[in-house]
């Protein structure tokens, strides 16, 4: 399942419905739509530069690229100046993005009861799009993926779901994911208007009265019979016990993606450089020093270990009496955990990273939120949710 969010611009907005009517524009931040074209425009002054200097040059001189070959004066003339026509061609490239980044925004109208949005696109007469609030099926929270720069970075969208993708409507955007759910919660319950998410099994809705509300709580609704209690029916994936107080899942084998062979083969890199430096000492020593030599080693065994650490390491899922424990292991030793009490879980859903393209279990409060069985396959966490879900409840 993979869900692509519509297009926007921005990547830092927010619809402040506070005070209605409001406006806000979605559109690529000035600043970088400016760098760009700063950046561009230097790139076409460095190649112009180069280009002109060609003609001012004498006569006389003459540049042999460091090749015996004959050529003629056109042919050095394309030689020499194909990089910096390239150059010149890049920054016009870059200064042409940042003209259309500036030109292409969504102006956002709403006045608690009507929402009006008009899109400049970069041909044409402006699109403007107008609906009533009670039109959108409710606040809908995704995360999507994309690369900014050299970066991967995650953008965390709310915004105001429609049948028609033209029509939906940016709420907030940003790239960090602190105190997102909070807003999310925060414009459903403003609006009045159902809360939407993406899980394993589609859309999901959630009536905005309800968000406060505990699992625990919305439980008393359901049939927590029904959900699996069978140590016999757990996946092969999942070691699960049972004992007094207690209720242990462990993830009980080490997955091995593309992210976990990348990491072994560097390990293995590191570990033949090691290898072929010690042999090679007594030619690095005179280069770099004795503390320089020792420092490299040591720099390359401490990524080794790092590495042979997240490989090896083992999450664990406790539920106890009164809270849900998430303790990551290195084996049989545990490193650190994270808390969270039953009475303050408002769901257990399964959610996707577009990253890993995997799904994982997630354990939400309304101020904090614990991620476990990253790598299992998603029959197996709908399994384990429906196990976790009964255990938290009963």
């Amino acid at each position: 399942m993979t869900y692509t969010a519509p297009e926007y611009y921005s990547h830092d907005f927010k619809l402040n419905i506070e005070k209605l009517p409001t406006t806000q524009t979605d559109r690529v931040a000035r600043k970088i739509s400016w760098w760009g074209f700063g950046c561009g425009l230097i790139f076409v002054l460095l190649g112009t530069f180069e280009i002109i200097a060609y003609f001012l040059q004498n006569s006389d001189e003459s540049y042999d690229f460091g090749t015996d070959m004959n050529l003629t004066a056109h042919q050095l003339f394309v030689i020499r100046y194909s990089f910096d026509t390239f150059i010149v061609l890049f920054g016009l490239l870059i200064i042409l993005l940042s003209l259309i980044a500036m030109h292409r925004r969504k102006e956002i109208y709403f006045d608690g009861e009507n929402v009006k949005v008009i899109h400049h696109s970069l041909l044409g007469a402006p699109q403007v799009l107008i609906d009533k609030l009670y039109a959108y099926t409710g606040v809908l929270l995704t995360v999507e993926y994309f690369q900014f720069g050299l970066m991967n970075r995650n953008r965390y969208i709310i915004e105001l779901y429609h049948q028609d993708p033209k029509k939906r409507v940016p709420l907030y955007i940003s790239t960090d994911g602190n105190d997102v759910r909070k807003k999310w919660e925060y414009y459903a319950a403003k609006l009045k208007i159902p809360a939407l998410f993406m899980t394993d099994r589609g859309l999901v809705s959630r009536n905005h009265n309800e968000l406060s509300k505990t699992l625990v709580t919305m439980a008393k609704r359901w049939n927590a019979e029904i959900l699996p209690n069978d140590e016999k029916t757990a996946p092969l994936s999942i070691q699960y016990k049972r004992k007094k107080d207690k209720v242990i899942f462990r993830e009980r084998r080490l997955f091995f993606d593309v992210y976990s062979i990348l990491c072994i083969a560097s390990a293995l890199a590191l570990g033949v450089f090691i290898a072929v430096a010690i042999k090679s000492y007594a030619v690095l020593l005179p280069l770099i020093g004795f503390w320089g030599f020792a420092g490299l080693l040591l720099l390359c065994m401490a990524t080794i270990i790092f590495i042979a650490a997240c490989i090896l390491s083992k999450d664990v899922l406790i539920i106890t009496r009164s809270e849900v424990v998430l303790g990551h292991n290195l084996s049989i030793l545990r490193m650190d955990a994270e808390f969270l009490p039953k009475e303050d879980i408002e769901s257990v859903d399964i959610g996707y990273n577009p990253l890993t393209e995997r799904y994982y279990l997630s354990v939400i409060s309304h101020d904090n939120s614990i991620v476990f069985g990253k790598n299992m396959p998603i029959e197996d966490l709908r399994w384990l949710r429906g196990c976790v879900i009964r255990e938290i409840v009963k």
